[in-house]
């Protein structure tokens, strides 16, 4: 039997102590995130943005982490490349959840979903026509889940025709088979029947765009809805129409100096940059909130497919009144004590391809 005597056993507990201090901390596991888009978009990116200001604020800033080996942006016109990546994040085992950012990748994903991993969609024109999900209560699918307001678009279309009362409403959507659904063109023609307006279409060449500038395919189809007899345009999420892609002060100039009222899609950045009107940015907080509070839920073991979806926020709405002055339209104060935000010049956005 080895004897030991206190005071060496004093020593060691004092060694093992110290050794346990000089030891660095071990460094808490963290949830793993993908993403990915079939190319990169501002509406991505704000949305995106907004979701992590608001997991910061609930606490689980410290507890999440985006890896730049996770983030996967193979550009619009690597469709093939899209899907390779797609099957290829469905096969590992290290990612706790996967947002994807838009239709394209969405439809990617799903297509080879391994049933087992978290997934998420952001910014999805329309998931029910666009079969990803049953309905605006289920998914039908058990690992995911994404955000579905029916009526939005066609609330927007309403709203718009309210304060405009325009007659002839231009549209403008790609060839690509769901370029309609992301121009939500249905959603128009139902309005315009409830309300006896018109719609006028274009259709944006996508081949052209792979060779010509943006911008021009884009002038081309406004002048064709203005011959046509155009008084109102709904401005889409088209290339022509990405400030980052396109030279879209032309476009916005040609709108303005053909007096058409136009209504953004996507919102305030546009507002900003020159459409009449547009959803408020406090939209985009809302939106941050309702996906950070499913990446927690999700995080936390619950089904994707348990959340729910709907997401009937009331809209915002912001208005631009250098642009109604400059086209000859006067808001009525109801109209701006119904708008949350009010711009009195325009704006460029300081990420534009054109300086």
């Amino acid at each position: 039997m080895i004897n030991i005597s206190k005071k060496t056993i004093l020593l060691l507990i004092v060694l093992f102590s110290m050794t346990l201090m000089i030891q660095p901390a071990i460094a808490e596991s963290k949830y793993r995130i993908g993403y990915i888009e079939g190319g990169p978009f501002w509406l991505y990116l704000e949305i995106m943005d907004k979701m992590k200001e608001n997991l910061e604020e609930m606490g689980w800033g410290h507890k999440i982490e985006f890896p730049a080996d996770l983030h996967f942006s193979p550009g619009w016109a690597n469709k093939t490349e899209l899907q390779t990546i797609a099957q290829e994040m469905m096969k590992r085992k290290n990612i706790d959840l996967i947002i994807a950012g838009g239709t394209g990748a969405t439809a990617a994903l799903l297509k080879f979903n391994n049933k087992r991993t978290p997934l998420m969609s952001i910014a999805v024109a329309d998931p029910i026509r666009s079969g990803f999900v049953v309905d605006e209560k289920d998914s039908g699918i058990d690992n995911y889940t994404t955000r579905v307001d029916p009526q939005a678009y066609q609330r927007m279309f309403r709203i718009f025709h309210d304060v405009v009362g325009f007659k002839k409403l231009g549209i403008m959507y790609s060839d690509l088979p769901n370029g309609r659904t992301i121009a939500n063109v249905d959603d128009a023609y139902k309005v315009a029947k409830k309300r006896d307006f018109e719609i006028i279409e274009y259709v944006y060449d996508t081949k052209r765009a792979k060779t010509e500038k943006p911008e021009d395919i884009g002038l081309e189809g406004l002048q064709k809805l203005v011959d046509k007899g155009m008084d109102a345009f709904f401005i889409p999420a088209l290339t022509c129409f990405d400030w980052t892609k396109s030279d879209v002060r032309k476009l916005m100039d040609f709108l303005i100096q053909h007096k058409i009222p136009t209504f953004a899609r996507n919102g305030v950045k546009e507002v900003k940059a020159g459409a009449l009107m547009g959803f408020s940015s406090m939209v985009m907080d809302l939106r941050g909130k309702f996906f950070a509070d499913k990446v927690i839920r999700i995080l936390k073991s619950e089904q994707p497919r348990s959340l729910p979806m709907e997401d009937n926020a009331v809209p915002k709405i912001s208005i631009n009144l250098s642009v109604a002055t400059q086209i000859g339209f006067d808001p009525s104060v109801e109209i701006l004590g119904a708008s949350d935000e009010i711009f009195n010049k325009v704006t460029l956005p300081k990420d534009r391809l054109v300086k």
